[in-house]
């Protein structure tokens, strides 16, 4: 009895050993990196409080109070003087009245038009939020060319964020031809706190679709690593890349939300890529794969961009 129950530990070590076999295998496979790009920058604190400041110093204004001080009697007017006679004191209150109702619908007017004044200015100057997403099939070089915008931009000033917008968009409309599939979204907001707010909600969505950020420079904080895996579960010798666009601007763009042609992308980028510093609040431009060598499935972009839509190339 004692030796027929030798063998059952043995069985059931073999068996836990091949799991964990099977588990280290397929983790192994796995584990392919989807590889990160991010540069850019934008909503400067110090930019943001000197315009605040120069708005409440430009707002800013002194009082000044007179006294005014009244005799009992003055300019030969005298306590006891003979009243004036009823039609004549009637004529001064009507025309007293008649002063008062000019003088009222004067300030009602001034007030009417200051108000519509400053509705029409405040709808020009809502801030909003655009992001654009690219899909490329093949377009390889794109990888490098982002990456060396990515290593030049000095992204702590407004020409930063411009100079990686405008040659962002070039270097999309130069690979054309490698267009695959497209989405927009624009989003208004009230004022510039709640465009940051959501200008960063969304590039941070998107940044967390990375395996890896193996090249940053945003906010001119740069850091750049090798992929910490190299082996991708994609071998397709046309590689896939989503490059995501996302802006923030002093006002609306009033992009159409809707593009179905290679006509309507070039339009955008081109927009986009046009903007003046001026407008520009924020900019990043996000790619996946940045690593050269590796792969982004067919799978892997439809389940983390399933907002693309394929265009129709003219």
């Amino acid at each position: 009895m004692a030796v027929s129950s030798s063998p059952q530990p043995l069985a059931t070590k073999s068996m836990a050993l091949a799991l964990i076999l099977v588990l280290i295998a397929s983790f192994t496979y796995d584990v392919a990196a989807a590889s990160g790009g991010a540069m850019g920058g934008g909503f400067s604190s110090s930019e943001t409080s000197s315009r605040s400041s120069s708005s409440h110093g430009d707002s800013s204004h002194s009082t000044r109070s007179t006294t005014y001080v009244y005799r009992d009697s003055c300019c030969g007017y005298s306590r006891n003087r003979t009243p004036l006679p009823q039609n004549e004191m009637q004529g001064r209150d009507e025309d007293a009245a008649m002063l008062n109702f000019i003088i009222t619908v004067l300030v009602i007017g001034m007030m009417v038009l200051i108000v519509l004044k400053f509705y029409k200015t405040d709808l020009r100057s809502k801030p909003s939020v655009v992001k654009l997403q690219v899909a490329l099939n093949g377009a390889c070089s794109l990888q490098q060319d982002l990456n060396n915008i990515a290593k030049k931009a000095n992204n702590s000033t407004q020409e930063g964020y411009k100079y990686v917008l405008e040659e962002s968009a070039k270097a999309l409309l130069r690979y054309s031809e490698f267009w695959l599939s497209s989405h927009l979204l624009e989003r208004t907001a009230y004022d510039e706190k709640r465009a940051e707010s959501i200008f960063y909600d969304i590039s941070f969505e998107e940044r967390c679709k990375f395996d890896a950020e193996t090249l940053i420079n945003i906010d001119n904080h740069k850091d750049e690593k090798s992929t910490w895996v190299v082996v991708s579960s994609s071998t397709s010798p046309n590689p896939f890349i989503v490059v995501n666009v996302i802006v923030a601007t002093a006002g609306p763009l009033k992009l159409s939300p809707i593009i179905s042609t290679a006509t309507d992308l070039r339009a955008i980028l081109k927009k986009l890529g046009g903007l003046a510093k001026s407008e520009i609040l924020a900019a990043h431009v996000l790619w996946t794969p940045q690593d050269e060598n590796d792969r982004l499935s067919a799978e892997r972009v439809f389940q983390d961009y399933p907002l693309l839509r394929k265009l129709i190339l003219l």
